[in-house]
């Protein structure tokens, strides 16, 4: 119980705290704001399974696998992925369309709000799909990566394999609720902006991502 514990608060506090995680989920998230929540689970999901895939290598392997030298090649491809998350949403901010879908149900009726690029015709099931893999693929990588992942992965190598099992499972379950509660809050907050300041976000957000991508591959990379 004790690893259980530890590993739910291992998560949290990880996820959390890591500002290249709340800049890789923002522009995912912002595009929907009303599914911004489900998101930012899914991204927590594929964080945790990340976490949790880095660390069963680990104690299936612990006496022969180099993990810092996996860990160094996949925090520079984080870095690239975020700069490119960034770009993206460069250029989503500018060619943002905010609408409404109305529903009926009954004699109440509400709208549920999308955000798309242009005005073209879209498919909204494709659509939710193709971004909701885009959240899961994200924070796989995420949480496959990174020295600071190592952290969260050390404590899980010095276990025993039951305890190191529940702490893995503590540390997927708490990476998934922290996002979901990040991505909800998100999409909330944005329920009350106007279609300007939903823009003006996104491009802020796109603007960290790149910050925080280059500010992760100039420390990741060796020095010439």
């Amino acid at each position: 119980m004790i690893a259980l514990l530890t590993g739910l608060a291992a998560g949290s506090l990880h996820v959390v705290s890591g500002p290249d995680h709340l800049a890789a989920l923002a522009p995912l998230a912002l595009e929907d704001r009303a599914r911004a929540g489900w998101r930012g689970a899914i991204w927590g999901l594929g964080h945790g399974l990340g976490v949790v895939a880095a660390g069963g290598l680990g104690l299936l392997a612990r006496a022969w696998v180099d993990l810092a030298v996996v860990s160094a090649w996949s925090e520079r491809l984080v870095g690239v992925l975020l700069v490119g998350l960034g770009v993206w949403a460069l250029r989503r901010a500018r060619a943002l369309t905010i609408h409404a879908h109305p529903h009926h149900h009954e004699a109440t009726g509400h709208s549920h709000l999308h955000v798309h690029t242009g005005a073209h015709p879209h498919d909204h099931p494709r659509a939710h799909r193709r971004h909701t893999h885009a959240a899961f693929g994200v924070g796989v990588l995420h949480g496959a990566a990174g020295a600071g992942h190592l952290f969260g992965v050390l404590p899980a190598l010095a276990l025993e394999t039951p305890d190191a099992v529940l702490y893995l499972l503590g540390y997927l379950v708490a990476a998934v609720l922290s996002m979901a509660a990040f991505g909800g809050a998100l999409g909330q907050l944005l329920r009350w902006g106007s279609p300007a300041a939903v823009r003006r976000l996104v491009a802020v957000s796109g603007l960290v991502a790149i910050a925080v991508g280059v500010v992760w591959l100039a420390t990741t990379l060796p020095a010439a």
